[in-house]
Parts: structure tokens; sequence; C-alpha cells
């Protein structure tokens, strides 16, 4: 669905501050959200590069963590943050950027896909840009056709005004309750901006739908030559109303999927007769959305770099096209063909705006590539376990809150009341992250779980509702006990970084330069601490200490480099000499004693 004038943009890219800036606050919109993914966020909004490999280092990630906690905030709908396949204890630290909004699915859904971020210039910090993203892709590994919208501030007045946006901005900012960004801020500098849009197209206006917000289906023109839908959901009163669209001569074209046109069909076999074309891609990949088979591997995509081709899965677009002439409208964003995501009910973002022929024939494109429906005879099968279960995850995300309180070697999980669950075949357990998973009995509003340090909580709570060997889970935020504070995270990052890591993290930044493979993958498996007879004192890698040359030099060179170090040094040494001593490694234990040494007396005529 792309052209040169119509560029595309990795993933990563669209997030990365250009060269000479740095993110200064960033908020991303998702339905559901895979953590897997937002820390591929926000290594690339720590300005990771990572187009060219899989994926980042564990010093790239924690110094994104470090950089950009409280600055970031994920947005995504209560019920749709899946359990991680590996979920490492290093995920437990997203508990301080994932914010999940509270609606029941059942009524309502959280479904606006936007990035909103501002970077500062490194040598100016009150110097600001702002990009946005907006379009129908979720933080997920899945792939699909998507589409999408990248608007990039500018500096000298002389973009395009878009109605909307600061009203939507200063919406997400009211949910995201970053104390460094408030609401009404964000809001005054965003309507004063000016924008760089996509060559050749004209952004008019920008919605944030949903329940007290706009809503309603656009209205194009009667004198409408062409019209293209695409959506991978529908329903009759939405497609009914956009067959009306335009006048006797328009050219009506929808694309959706064989399961969505066979089900409207099945239910009235004149829904599409104001349409001329009916086209189909197929299912879109959405995790997240679906129940599972008990202890089959749920991995929803074969991870890749950002840089490889690979086929899209399904259609996941949404957007609807109108054209007569040199008139081309398009309204895209992420809300389907439905009344759900025009009439209020769900959160929706919407763009509307005028675009170029080339962008045009980069639709059209797209849609004379699509399969020609023919109608089936049969509806597919109903999933009644899945059905039963999906019911039993809107239940639970969207009427039942639950809190952490953290005692001694234990942690009580206190629910708002007995699980709301009516459904007598449907089991439902629950764990900490990582932790191995618990019965809750239905008629109590609480249970005990033993053996938690309080270094090890997290907001993140693990839930999972089973049907015979169907099984649907997810995580729920529920806060605890006392809050993760900055022992915790320290303690965690601590665990994460091994003694040589960190002391190569330091030389990078006494040298000011990136530490691109220092500790190996960010996910990747940390080698077992396990004392052995080889493991002695004597033959501590003092190789990996900065050198009392390089301190120096990054003193005399510029003191900043220092001083972030000896701040790494205050918050983490003390933390990797407990967990050293813990697991008995005695020549790392022998390491940071050598290096507390060093540093301490150097920094004592330094600080």
């Amino acid at each position: 669905m792309t052209n040169e004038a119509w560029p595309t943009f990795s993933f990563t890219e669209s997030l990365n501050p250009p060269d000479g800036w740095r993110t200064d606050c960033a908020i991303l919109s998702t339905y559901s959200a895979d953590l897997i993914v937002v820390v591929t966020a926000l290594l690339a909004l720590g300005g990771c590069d990572l187009d060219s490999r899989r994926t980042g280092s564990r010093v790239e990630l924690v110094k994104a963590i470090e950089a950009l906690r409280g600055r970031v905030c994920v947005l995504a709908q209560t019920g749709r943050v899946p359990i991680p396949n590996t979920p490492r204890p290093i995920l437990k630290l997203l508990d301080k950027f994932v914010r999940t909004i509270d609606t029941d699915e059942n009524v309502s859904s959280w479904h606006p896909k936007v990035a909103l971020i501002r970077y500062h210039n490194i040598e100016d910090a009150t110097d600001h840009q702002w990009r946005v993203w907006l379009g129908s892709r979720n933080l997920t590994r899945a792939l699909n056709w998507e589409a999408g919208l990248i608007l990039v501030s500018r500096s000298d007045g002389k973009g395009q005004h878009i109605d909307g946006l600061a009203a939507v901005g200063e919406a997400l900012a009211v949910r995201a309750n970053l104390a460094l960004f408030p609401a009404n801020t964000l809001g005054a500098e965003l309507a004063k901006l000016t924008w760089d849009c996509p060559p050749g197209s004209e952004v008019r206006r920008v919605n944030l739908l949903g329940p007290g917000l706009t809503k309603g289906l656009p209205k194009p023109p009667s004198d409408t030559e062409r019209m293209f839908v695409v959506s991978p959901f529908l329903d009759a009163k939405t497609v009914h109303a956009v067959s009306q669209w335009g006048g006797p001569k328009t050219r009506r074209t929808l694309v959706s999927t064989t399961v969505e046109l066979q089900r409207l069909l099945h239910e009235d076999d004149m829904v599409f007769r104001g349409f001329d074309n009916l086209l189909i891609q197929p299912l879109p990949d959405l995790p997240a959305e679906c129940a599972d088979i008990r202890d089959e591997d749920t991995r929803s995509a074969v991870e890749s770099t950002e840089s490889e081709e690979l086929e899209p899965a399904g259609l996941h677009a949404k957007l609807f096209f109108a054209a007569k002439g040199a008139r081309r409208q398009l309204w895209l964003g992420s809300a389907n063909a439905t009344e759900r995501g025009w009439q209020g009910r769900n959160f929706e973002i919407v763009a509307e705006l005028s675009i170029a022929r080339d962008a045009a024939d980069g639709i059209e494109e797209f849609v004379s590539a699509c399969e020609r429906f023919t109608p089936g005879a049969n509806l597919p099968g109903t999933d009644e376990d899945e059905k039963a279960l999906e019911h039993a995850r809107k239940l639970l995300s969207g009427q039942w809150s639950l809190r952490q309180r953290i005692g001694e070697g234990e942690l009580e999980i206190i629910g708002s009341a007995p699980p709301p669950l009516t459904d007598p075949t449907i089991d439902l357990e629950v764990a900490v992250l990582g932790g191995p998973w618990t019965i809750w009995p239905r008629q109590l509003d609480r249970i005990l779980l033993p053996n938690l340090h309080r270094w090890q909580r997290s907001d993140f709570m693990q839930i999972r509702v089973s049907r015979g060997d169907r099984v649907c889970a997810w995580l729920q935020i529920a806060p605890c006990d006392p809050p993760p504070d900055e022992a915790r995270d320290r303690a965690l990052i601590a665990q994460y970084l091994d003694p040589q890591t960190f002391l190569l993290w330091l030389r990078s930044m006494l040298a000011d330069e990136p530490a691109r493979a220092a500790g190996g993958d960010w996910d990747a498996e940390a080698p077992i601490s396990v004392p052995t007879a080889n493991d002695d004192p004597r033959f501590a890698n003092v190789g990996v200490m900065p050198t009392v040359e390089e301190i120096l030099r990054s003193w005399a060179r510029n003191s900043s480099g220092f001083v972030t170090a000896d701040e790494k040094v205050k918050a983490y040494l003390s933390e990797l000499e407990r967990c050293a001593q813990e697991v008995g490694m005695a020549a790392d234990v022998e390491l940071l004693k050598t290096f507390r040494q060093t540093w301490d007396t150097l920094a004592l005529e330094l600080r």
C-alpha cells in the first residue's frame, strides 16, 4: 500500500530520535501490547538503531529504561497485554511504562493506535521537535497489512495547522498521567505547532472518537466517482451506510476478509448490493485476541530485523477512500467499518486528509491486487470454548480489580470481590510474572502466595482462565503495596547486568561511546552463575575495569561523563556485590572489590 510518494517507515525508524536529538517524552497508545515490542519501542526511543540487527543489547536496554522512566507511557486495553513466552525478570520494570485503560469490552474498548513523541535538541534542551504516528498497527509482533500516517512538526511555522491534534494529545496525556508532562501544558504546545505532512497531502483534521467525544461516519460528496472501504471487521449497519455514499454512478469497492463477508451475507443476502466489487485478504494475525491450546508455543511472529522483507499475514489496515478527478479524500486510523468503531462506543483515532495522485495510486494498486470474494455455502463453526473463555476474560479484566500487599516473604493478592465467573467449567489461576500458577477458589476475594522478596515485586499479575485444553492468559495491573520503587529497580537491574557487563558499561560512559554489544542481546539467556573450582578470586578479570587513565581522561575531557558513571556506581555497585556474594562467585566479588577501591580513591579527588 506504499510507493515513493507515500514512503514506508519501519516501526523503530518511526520512533528513533533524529540525529542530534533525544527523546524527551512519548505516549504510545495501542489496543494490545506485547511486552517484547514495548522493549523494542523503548530501545528505539532511546536512540538504538535496530534496522540492521535483530535486537538491542542488555546495556542498551538498561540505558533506555533509565533515560525514559517517567517520560514514556504505553496505554493499552486492560486484558490485552499477553504474557511473554519467556517472562524474564527485567520485564517487571515495564510496569513503570505500561498503563492499562479499564474499559468493559462488552460495552467499549480502548482501540486508538497512536505514537506522540517530543524530542529535544542535545545542544539546546529547550529546542523541541514533535512526531506523531497514527494508524492501525498494535504494539505486537504480528505482521499484517497496515496503514499509518507520520507527521513531523516544523520550527519555522510554515507547515500545516491540523485541527484536533492538540485535543488528541491532551486526551492521551490525561490518561498517561506523566508528572513531567501535564496534559494542559502538552496540549498548549501542540496547539501552536505546524506540521510537515506526506508530499502532496493535506491533513485536515485528526479526531479521537469515543464515549463523550466525536462520533459519526464520514460523508463524501454526492458526486464521488469511486470509493474504497478497507476494513478487516464489519457490521451490517455500517456496510449499508457506506453503500449509500456518493450517487448512482459511484463505483464502490469493499475489501475485507472471507469470514466477515460470508458472515454478513449469511445474515442478509442483500447487504452488499450497493457495492460493485467485494475483495478479500487473509485474516489478520491477532495475538492476545484468542484462546490457545494449553502448553502450546504461541509465539505470534517470526523474529526478524526491521530491514527484512517478510510477507504480511493478513489484513489489519482500516481506511476509507473517496475520489473524483483530482479530489482524493482519505480517512485513515484505527476504526473498523463498524458502529462500535464510528458511533462513539470504542475509543478510536482517525485522520481526515486529501492526498496526492501517487499516494492514491498506491492504495488503488493494493486494492487491485486483492482476490475477488466468492461466496461459500457454509459459515465457519463457532468455537464454544474460545467464546466462553473470551467472555471470562472480558468479565475479569473489565469488572474485577486486583491489588497486592507485600509482606515479609509472602504476597497477598486481594480482589475487589470474589471472581465474577458464573461458568462452572472455567478455572481461574493467577501468578506473579514468571512465577508458578495458583488456582483461585471461586468463593474467595483474596489468596496468599509464599516466597516473594520485595525486590521481586511488580504491578504485573498473570491471569489465566481455562476450559478443557483451551486457555486464555494475560497480564493485569494489580498495584503493589508498597509500590515498586527505585530500590526494586536497582535490584532487578543488578540481577540483569553481571559485574563484567556493568564495568564495560561504565567504560562506554567514560569514553562517551555507545556500548552496542555490551552484555549480549537483551533477551538472550544469561549464563547461570554457579561457583566452580576455577572461580578463584586470584583470577578476577580486572581487564574489564576502567583504567585510571580512562577515568582521568574522561574527567579532563568532559566531567559530565565521569559524573554519570559515578551516579551508576552509587546506584548499582552495592547491589552487584550483594548478588555476587549470594551466589558465591568469589572472582566477581574480588573484581568488584578491586574496582571499588580504585574508583573511591579517584572519585574522592574528582567529585
